[in-house]
């Protein structure tokens, strides 16, 4: 008998309790009144089980499934003796949201879906196991990009593991613990291409130790990768079979006029160390002149890099570069005429235009010198420094230009008009909004992101600090723990930004990009020390694309900090690196921006704005010079439209430091 008694009591405890009339709420206070209610009384009786099991509910039925899931997720922690104290209809409804919610962290790799998805099956939901194994893939290559060995170990076993499933790659089979050569190099491939940086390498590494192959695009992909874990300043280990395109990545190993053919050894060498100067300068000319096309750099400023512009005779290159390396040393020289244009080479033709649109032609003679290559990238770009493209007519560039921002990093989720105008009116109106906003987001993850996000634009820090946090507590993906990271800098907390940084840079796969966007952070808030800190760790862990930001930001500290000898010794460094240095180089070349920026500074005026006008037409992604041309033309100038629109382009760039200036110029 007391063994019954003791029974009825228990089951007592563990019962759910009777829910609340959550449709009679409805009915007498209606939805928002209802919600209201059970959210205060959610917060002064926090352990009210039947409170949070009604909120839920209606969270749900009003669409707010991050609502219902942490008030579900409430009751949970709260528990009971003997377990949840809830229905079946509300075990039901976690594992349906939790399902989708898994569902579009899945489709986004993230490594927090196999969580949701597995907890999601065990309360019910119908969970394929294909589901499963690609959320088990997603923490592996999570695991392959992070910096500790044994995480990376961990996630190579996890791919091996599902090498044999029907959604494994094939390169997976490389995972394996003594896979053929062949296998193992492919695998290596598939993970640089994911941005498993360091995992990438080591594979290869073990594809080149263990084959025979020479050559082809297992041994480029393993010289790349070489390049990228080799210190930018010391050549590849003794012995190394330095062959193919990629051999041109180090230094000494190519000459520009020997790839002039090969994009993929020309694009190599443009990224090799310094060595000692090539003195083809006609060759580098025309190499040089691909990125500036594509707006990495001006012309004269990546040129200069290999050729010494400001002693350059423009006699000693051959006809077809003489005008183009006239202009870009400040002087003047006759270009090709169209009758010898047919015994040029297509990428002579292209250098021939370049001298005819920096010396003024028009756009028929440009468009003769390129010939068939007027219709490539390469002459379209050409053509759009003389004939920009139609200014797009917008009401408000700066919400577009957010947008485009917000989009480009799959943070759109959100309504950003009706934030923008709640922010405007008053902060904490904004604040409302987006309590609703991370409220009704199916992920509330990527919600809080992209409320980080709008709130760095805006200049916000500590809201944006905060809403990134949120999304890195619901899911630490890397760009949140970098976005997390960023905008603890900006928020004046050093401190914790150096150790946030730290987590961001394990766990993304190239560390030296989150290093040089904190110390870019920090300096520009005066946090000199810290930010040289995190150059250091830049430089240490820099390959051959994040070095020259790397110890530019080291410069940058170091000067603020008044270390003069310091400054030298990594200016010397940094001669050695082949991406551009943005100094005035007191030179007349039309292409360079820092020089026509600086000569408006100095002297503004219809001249200097005419010679912005044209440096920024051969400097498609320079925020600075449109900002100023912005300050300094009229309001009803026709290009302001023009200029306009293109920062509304570059607000979604890749490069998010850019982004963010674009959008800064343009608020």
């Amino acid at each position: 008998m007391r063994r019954l008694v003791l029974a009825v009591m228990l089951a007592g405890c563990v019962s759910a309790p009777r829910p609340l009339d959550v449709d009679g709420m409805v009915k007498a206070k209606g939805l928002v009144i209802a919600r209201q209610d059970l959210e205060v009384r959610a917060l002064d009786e926090p352990r009210d089980i039947q409170v949070h099991l009604a909120l839920a509910k209606l969270a749900d039925q009003t669409k707010r499934p991050s609502q219902a899931i942490a008030a579900l997720e409430t009751v949970l922690r709260i528990g009971g003796p003997l377990g949840t104290r809830w229905h079946a209809e509300d075990r039901a409804r976690f594992a349906r949201l939790l399902a989708a919610r898994g569902r579009i962290r899945l489709d986004r790799g993230a490594a927090s879906a196999l969580e949701d998805l597995t907890r999601a099956k065990s309360y019910g939901a119908a969970i394929d196991a294909t589901e499963l194994d690609r959320a088990r893939a997603a923490v592996a290559l999570a695991k392959l990009r992070h910096v500790d060995a044994k995480e990376r170990a961990a996630g190579q076993r996890m791919l091996a593991q599902l090498s044999g499933s029907s959604i494994a790659d094939p390169t997976w089979l490389g995972a394996k613990s003594q896979p053929v050569p062949r296998d193992r190099g492919e695998w290596g491939m598939w993970l640089w291409e994911r941005g498993a940086k360091r995992a990438a390498f080591e594979a290869l590494r073990d594809w080149q130790r263990t084959t025979s192959v020479k050559g082809g695009p297992l041994h480029d992909a393993y010289l790349r990768a070489l390049s990228w874990w080799t210190p930018y300043d010391l050549p590849p280990p003794a012995g190394t079979d330095i062959a193919g395109p990629e051999r041109c990545r180090f230094a000494g190993a190519c000459r520009a006029s020997d790839v002039l053919d090969d994009p993929a050894a020309s694009a190599a060498l443009l990224a090799a160390p310094m060595s000692s100067r090539d003195d083809d300068a006609a060759a580098w000319l025309s190499l040089s002149l691909g990125p500036a096309l594509r707006g990495e750099a001006g012309w004269g400023e990546a040129a200069a890099i290999r050729i010494d512009l400001p002693t350059l005779s423009p006699g000693s290159l051959p006809p077809y570069a003489r005008s183009a390396g006239a202009r870009l040393a400040g002087k003047r020289e006759s270009g090709v005429p169209d009758s010898e244009l047919a015994s040029l080479t297509p990428q002579q033709r292209l250098v021939v235009a370049a001298g005819r649109a920096l010396d003024g032609g028009s756009s028929a003679q440009v468009r003769v010198a390129l010939g068939s290559l007027a219709g490539s990238p390469e002459g379209i770009a050409l053509l759009r420094i003389l004939d920009p493209a139609p200014p797009v007519p917008l009401v408000d560039p700066f919400a577009v230009a957010l947008t485009a921002h917000l989009r480009a990093r799959r943070l759109d989720a959100i309504p950003l008009s009706a934030l923008l105008d709640a922010y405007s009116r008053n902060p904490s109106r904004a604040d409302i909004l987006a309590a609703d906003v991370v409220a009704e987001a199916p992920d509330d993850a990527v919600a809080q992101a992209a409320l980080g996000a709008m709130f760095d634009v805006l200049e916000d820090p500590a809201r944006a600090r905060a809403a990134w946090q949120g999304a890195v507590d619901a899911s630490p993906e890397p760009a949140f723990l970098a976005g997390l990271a960023e905008s603890m800098a900006r928020a004046n907390d050093p401190d914790a930004a150096m150790i946030q940084a730290t987590a961001a840079a394990a766990a993304h796969g190239d560390p030296a990009v989150i290093w040089v966007s904190v110390s870019r952070a920090l300096d520009a808030l005066g946090k000199h020390v810290h930010a040289l800190e995190a150059a250091r760790s830049a430089i240490d862990l820099a390959g051959p694309e994040t070095i020259g930001p790397a110890l530019d930001a080291a410069i940058s500290a170091s000067r603020a900090l008044g270390r003069d000898a310091q400054v030298l010794a990594l200016t010397e460094r940094r001669r050695q690196v082949p991406t551009p240095v943005r100094v005035d180089r007191g030179t007349d070349d039309p292409t360079d921006a820092v020089a026509a920026l600086a000569a408006n500074k100095r002297t503004p005026g219809v001249l200097n704005i005419a010679r912005m006008w044209v440096a920024s037409r051969w400097n498609p992604r320079d925020v600075s010079i449109r900002a100023e041309l912005l300050d300094s033309i009229a309001p009803d100038d026709p290009r302001r439209a023009t200029l306009v629109t293109e920062l509304v382009a570059l607000a979604a760039d890749p490069d998010v430091s850019l982004a963010r200036a674009a959008l800064a110029a343009l608020r």
